[in-house]
C-alpha cells in the first residue's frame, strides 16, 4: 500500500459514484413499480373515487381570485410555486504534495440544492364530476413538463436581489434551516441559484395517491374562537355543508358532528378564502390526497401516458446505468488500492 498515490479528489467522488450507482439501481426498481400502479389503476371521477385507497384522478386546478399568487422570479399570477435553493459547488483538484490547487478544474463544479419551499400547502382540482379534491403536495413526487425559471447571484450581493424573490424567501425564512438570507464577504461569496417552477389556474394535473375523506379535523391546532364560531354559523346557514358533515347519514346534525365541521371549516376560514367560495369548495371536496407511506403520490401536468412513458425511460436508464456506475468506479478503487 505504501505505492499508493492520490491525487486530487477522484478517489472520493469514485466512492460517491459507487455509492450512487446502488442508490440509482433500487430507485429504478422503485420507479418501475410506481409506473405498473400507475398502468394498474384505472382513473377514476372524485365524486365516485374509493376513498382510503391509492385513487387516481385527473383534474384542472381550481383557484379563487384572492388566492393567486405571483410567482417570485417570472412575476407571472400561478395557482401554486415552488423556490429551489442550490449552491454551486466548485471541483477542485490538488496538484503535488504542496496541496497547491490547478487551474484546470478550479471553476468547474455543479449546483447543489441545499433548500426547497412552496407558495402554500396546496390546491384544488375540479373534474367536472360534481365533486373537487384538495391536493396536498408536501412529500409528493412532482413530475412537470415544462420549462423553469433560473435566477442566479452571489451571497454578497443579495440586497441587490429582486424584490419578489427576497419577499418569498423572507416569508418562508423560519422554514430555511440551511439558507440564511444576508450577505456575505466578497471574500467568502457563494455563487446561488433560484429555480422556480409553478402550476396555473386551469392547467390540467394527474394525482395517484392516498386519497382521504378529509372529514377527520387536524389534532393539536390552535385556532382563533371567534373564527370557530364563525365557521359554525356558516355550517347551521348551508344546507350543503350539513350534509356534508353529516358523518352518520341520519339526516340531522348533532353537536358533535357541528362541532368537528366547524373545525375543519375555521382552519379554512383562517387561510383567507372568502366566505362564499369557501362554501362551495368545501360542500363539493369529496377527496383530499397528501402523503401517507408507503403510498405512491404523484402528481403531474404530463398526461398518464406521457408520465407512464417517462417512469419507464428513467426506470430503465437507473436499474441498467446504475450498476456500469458502480463497476466503473469500483475498478477505478481496485486500480488505485492495488495498482
Amino acid at each position: 500500500m505504501s505505492g499508493v498515490h492520490f491525487e486530487g479528489n477522484e478517489p472520493i467522488m469514485a466512492l460517491v459514484g459507487l455509492g450512487l450507482g446502488i442508490y440509482f439501481f433500487f430507485a429504478g426498481f422503485k420507479e418501475l413499480k410506481s409506473k405498473r400502479i400507475i398502468q394498474n389503476i384505472p382513473t377514476s371521477k372524485i365524486n365516485t373515487g374509493a376513498v382510503g385507497t391509492n385513487v387516481e384522478v385527473t383534474g384542472r386546478i381550481i383557484c379563487e381570485k384572492d388566492q393567486i399568487v405571483q410567482a417570485p422570479i417570472s412575476g407571472r399570477p400561478c395557482a401554486f410555486y415552488s423556490i429551489e435553493i442550490q449552491r454551486w459547488e466548485r471541483n477542485r483538484r490538488r496538484m503535488g504534495s504542496f496541496g497547491n490547487h490547478s487551474r484546470t478544474g478550479f471553476n468547474s463544479g455543479h449546483w447543489v440544492t441545499v433548500e426547497s419551499f412552496y407558495s402554500g400547502k396546496g390546491f384544488f382540482i375540479d373534474d367536472n364530476s360534481g365533486a373537487n379534491a384538495m391536493v396536498f403536495a408536501d412529500g409528493a413526487i412532482i413530475k412537470r413538463k415544462g420549462v423553469t425559471q433560473d435566477f442566479e447571484m452571489q451571497s454578497n450581493n443579495f440586497d441587490q436581489m429582486p424584490s419578489g424573490l427576497r419577499q418569498a424567501l423572507e416569508s418562508n425564512q423560519k422554514k430555511l434551516r440551511k439558507f440564511k438570507l444576508k450577505n456575505t464577504s466578497w471574500l467568502f461569496s457563494n455563487r446561488f441559484r433560484f429555480r422556480e417552477w409553478y402550476f396555473s389556474v386551469g392547467e390540467k394535473i394527474f394525482v395517484l395517491g392516498h386519497a382521504d375523506s378529509g372529514l377527520k379535523a387536524p389534532k393539536r391546532k390552535k385556532m382563533k374562537f371567534k373564527t370557530f364560531l364563525k365557521a359554525k354559523k356558516v355550517i347551521q346557514e348551508n344546507d350543503k355543508l350539513k350534509k356534508r358533515f353529516d358523518t352518520n347519514q341520519d339526516g340531522k346534525l348533532d353537536e358533535a358532528e357541528l362541532e368537528r365541521g366547524a373545525k375543519i371549516l375555521a382552519l379554512q376560514l383562517e387561510s383567507k378564502h372568502s366566505k362564499e367560495k369557501l362554501e362551495d369548495l368545501a360542500s363539493k371536496t369529496k377527496m383530499v390526497f397528501k402523503q401517507k407511506k408507503p403510498n405512491p403520490f404523484y402528481i403531474s401536468n404530463m398526461s398518464e401516458k406521457d408520465l407512464i412513458k417517462d417512469l419507464a425511460t428513467w426506470s430503465t436508464l437507473k436499474i441498467w446505468g446504475g450498476p456500469v456506475l458502480s463497476t466503473g468506479c469500483a475498478a477505478y478503487l481496485f486500480t488505485i488500492f492495488f495498482p
